[in-house]
């Protein structure tokens, strides 16, 4: 026994991915409505699609909608104007931890033995004096900031000197400047008398120099983990020599050669060159941009404050003149951001990194959008910023036209594709599928198609034995009819028994579709259930009746001869203010007489009367065109040629002059509608099909 076990759906449960046959019934059906592959593409593609068994294909709207929500979200989240309050709040850990190194310094001096002045048999000098009170960073303080054990007992006056030092400190650290560039400005010329504070501003400096030289060069590995003073000189001749590349003063192969390992490889120019530096600096401009006035100012002048190589600070402001200059009005990105989540400016940096990647993936969707062609859409990118559920979309969307190709039904014709003879046959098949499936629900209740006689095509149906009939024997109801007569062993059989299938002969047949594009046959779908009929007829003589033989004439105010396959183009279907009945009759009669055929016949698809003609056909005569109309249909009944009209229109006007025809030509008229059009004109053609020989 096989035991299956469920579970919630949590988004990692995999469905069967949608295949060619799934997207070819889909095309198949916006074609059937629509009329062309172009279109049906685009709409799949844009749109996405209901596939069978409840799948669904998602389309490049359903990727847009799903990214600029993404945006949202973060738009919605995070407050860009935080970004300082981590150093703001790194300030005044270093601050506490330098107030609470000189209070310690202070007890610990306190603690230990007052040594007596004269004691040791001289006196201490002023100047040791001012030794013993020098800062722990010069003086006697270990790397721990403690004392040495075997420093000499401080004296009365070097406490004091030693309090009057600590006043002085405290002083400073109550005077620096509230705003972060005043207090880190104020802090790098303080000696700080705590080891593990100066420790902790040296590491907040190299934190925010890393985190500005990785806003002009984003992925530069050497040199910006550890800013050592050579470093930052190696960095600093990097972007001189840079600066005059970008002024054409200096050769760009040249710097390539000495400069390359700190830039990707493919950059050939020093125009490819420029580009990569502008984006690198989009991401620190976007955030100054979506700043307030305040904190924008604030974060420019900690920046302008952070080196103190002061030729690296020109480097730079001479890297961001010459980024305005070959980029006038390209700099970053505005984002308003609402929300109260607070960012380091590390975070910050790389959250502008990530609005500036949906910003580019919103132009490749909409750019597939307008081209068809969703091939250029970063996947990868795609599931980094919105969700490996949105990659997935995007990678069934580009590969689906390849999958289509890989299948056979579609094929490149120049710069488009098209579909091939293998996908028109499903087109067809589909069409027709669909017509007898309603035939299978019994909208037209039962219907005897078949007339019985004798002929090559056996039926399933059978009748007793009649000499002359073929001897088409059906030996198991034979059998039943000589036990039924006789059941006494042996059994033995006479010519009473012999029952034998019926046949049918079936006649060679030639058809023209006549199938009006006028105004109003575009209304309600009319013209569309025109169109499917004719293709799955086609699909039906193809299959079933291969010595048949179709064409279409489309008319309007014009008329238009079409090959079958011709139906799932629409550059020919126009549309207009006139029904010409009569120069469609003619040519459809003049396709039919070149055919040698048992029967010929039009169908006729409408929803009028004629209301034009062809002057020059009349020869002179009057009566305008019902009356030409008239006249053409006395000739193809001459000809032999049965027109069997299907009307869907009920007014009276129209249908009178329908009724008209079928009295002239001894053909048939049916009154229907789009939705069963299709079944009418298939079980009339195959009901005509059959023929009794005898």
């Amino acid at each position: 026994m096989t035991l299956y076990r469920y579970s919630r759906w949590d988004g990692t449960q995999q469905l069967d991915p949608f295949n060619a046959e799934d997207a070819m019934d889909y095309i198949a059906e916006r074609m059937l409505d629509d009329g062309d592959l172009p279109s049906a593409l685009r709409r799949m593609l844009q749109r996405g699609a209901d596939l069978r068994g409840g799948r669904r294909m998602a389309g490049l709207q359903e990727l847009l909608e799903r990214l600029r929500d993404a945006r949202d979200r973060h738009q919605q989240r995070y407050n860009v104007n935080s970004v300082l309050d981590d150093v703001r709040d790194r300030l005044k850990q270093i601050e506490q931890t330098e107030r609470e190194g000189i209070q310690n310094r202070l007890a610990e001096a306190a603690a230990q033995p007052q040594a007596q002045p004269g004691a040791g048999g001289r006196d201490p000098s002023a100047q040791d004096q001012q030794a013993e009170a020098k800062s722990p960073s010069e003086g006697e303080s270990g790397p721990s900031g403690q004392s040495d054990s075997n420093a000499r007992p401080p004296t009365p006056d070097m406490l004091d000197l030693l309090k009057k030092l600590a006043d002085r400190k405290l002083q400073q650290l109550d005077q620096l400047p509230p705003d972060v560039p005043g207090k880190i400005q104020q802090l790098r010329d303080y000696d700080f008398m705590s080891p593990e504070a100066r420790q902790q501003f040296q590491e907040l400096m190299q934190m925010l120099q890393q985190q500005v030289l990785n806003s002009y060069f984003k992925g530069l590995q050497q040199g910006l983990q550890s800013l050592t003073p050579e470093s930052l000189k190696e960095i600093r001749d990097m972007l001189r020599d840079l600066n005059n590349v970008l002024e054409g003063k200096g050769d760009f192969d040249q710097f390539k050669q000495k400069w390359g390992k700190y830039f990707p490889e493919g950059i050939e120019s020093a125009e490819q060159l420029a580009q990569y530096m502008q984006q690198q600096m989009q991401a620190m401009q976007s955030l100054l941009d979506s700043m307030t006035p305040e904190m924008r100012a604030e974060l420019e002048k900690l920046m302008e404050s952070i080196f103190q190589d002061q030729s690296l600070q020109q480097e730079l402001g001479r890297l961001a003149m010459n980024m305005q200059r070959m980029f006038p009005g390209q700099g970053g990105e505005e984002f308003p951001f609402e929300g109260d989540e607070p960012l380091t400016l590390q975070e910050a940096m790389r959250l502008m990194d990530d609005m500036h990647g949906l910003d580019e993936l919103e132009r490749e969707l909409l750019e597939a959008v307008k081209t068809n062609d969703a091939s250029r859409i970063d996947a990868d990118e795609m599931g980094r910023l919105v969700g490996q559920e949105a990659q997935q979309m995007a990678e069934e969307l580009q590969q689906l036209t390849k999958m289509l190709e890989e299948a056979g039904l579609i094929q490149k014709k120049g710069k488009d594709w098209e579909l091939t003879p293998r996908a028109l046959r499903k087109i067809g098949e589909k069409a027709l599928e669909d017509i007898f499936g309603k035939l299978d629900q019994g909208l037209l209740g039962n219907h005897d198609l078949l007339l019985r006689g004798t002929g090559p095509e056996r039926l399933d149906e059978t009748k007793r034995y009649v000499f002359g009939d073929p001897f088409t024997l059906d030996a198991h109801r034979t059998v039943m009819n000589a036990v039924v007569r006789s059941p006494e062993r042996p059994l033995r059989l006479v010519t009473d028994d012999f029952e034998v299938h019926r046949t049918t002969a079936s006649t060679r047949c030639a058809t023209v579709i006549m199938l009006d594009m006028s105004y109003s046959m575009m209304m309600g779908g009319r013209f569309q259930a025109g169109r499917r009929v004719a293709l799955a007829l086609d699909s039906l003589i193809r299959a079933k009746f291969p010595r048949d033989w179709l064409r279409v004439v489309a008319f309007s105010y014009f008329v238009l001869t079409l090959e079958p396959r011709m139906l799932l183009d629409s550059y020919w279907v126009e549309y207009g203010g006139g029904t010409n009945f009569q120069e469609a009759l003619r040519q459809a009669r003049l396709l039919l007489t070149r055919e040698k055929a048992q029967t010929r016949q039009i169908i006729m698809i409408t929803d009028g009367e004629p209301n034009t003609y062809s002057y020059w056909s009349g020869r002179g005569s009057s009566g305008g065109a019902m009356a030409e109309t008239l006249r053409e249909i006395v000739r193809c009944t001459r000809d032999g040629i049965v027109i069997n009209t299907f009307m869907m229109a009920q007014e009276a006007g129209l249908t009178n002059f329908v009724r008209l025809m079928a009295k002239v030509n001894h053909g048939r008229a049916f009154y229907t509608s789009p939705r069963h059009i299709g079944a009418y004109v298939l079980l009339d053609y195959v009901s005509n099909k059959r023929r009794a020989v005898s």
